[in-house]
């Protein structure tokens, strides 16, 4: 397995799919029964935030794994989470690992600041608008 090979794969993911909005292009990236489930995940994100970008951070590299610290930007113009846009512009951070086999991504995990993007979508209350002493707004 080549580390350099498999950063390499992740970066060209998010340069052509996330930052070029193709989602089309994901079975050149994801195997397996990955697949149907990224083709679900990519394209609900896209209808939702249609001008995403995706900076990556950090890359790392390890054995047959690659994890990326990557920084998510875009505008909400489109339903999301059961609701309607809100037209408002959005920036949170997501860890992705990714397993790759045969050079494309058979796994994936992802750990991201949900709350942060509920928040900056008025969906939930941010914790910094609570008043905890009084339990109240």
């Amino acid at each position: 397995m080549n580390i350099q090979k498999n950063k390499e794969l992740v970066r060209h993911l998010v340069d052509e799919v996330w930052n070029g909005h193709k989602a089309e292009k994901l079975g050149e990236f994801f195997g397996g029964r990955l697949l149907e489930e990224a083709t679900e995940h990519t394209q609900q994100f896209l209808t939702a935030f249609a001008d995403v970008h995706v900076t990556i951070e950090d890359l790392f590299g390890e054995g047959d794994k690659v994890v990326g610290r990557l920084l998510v930007s875009g505008t909400n113009s489109g339903p999301f989470a059961g609701r309607p846009p809100t037209g408002k512009k959005v920036q949170f951070l997501s860890i992705r690992i990714y397993r790759i086999a045969d050079g494309k991504i058979v796994e994936s995990w992802a750990m991201q600041d949900r709350l942060g993007l509920m928040e900056q979508l008025g969906f939930v209350q941010s914790a910094g608008d609570v008043n905890w002493a009084a339990g109240q707004k």
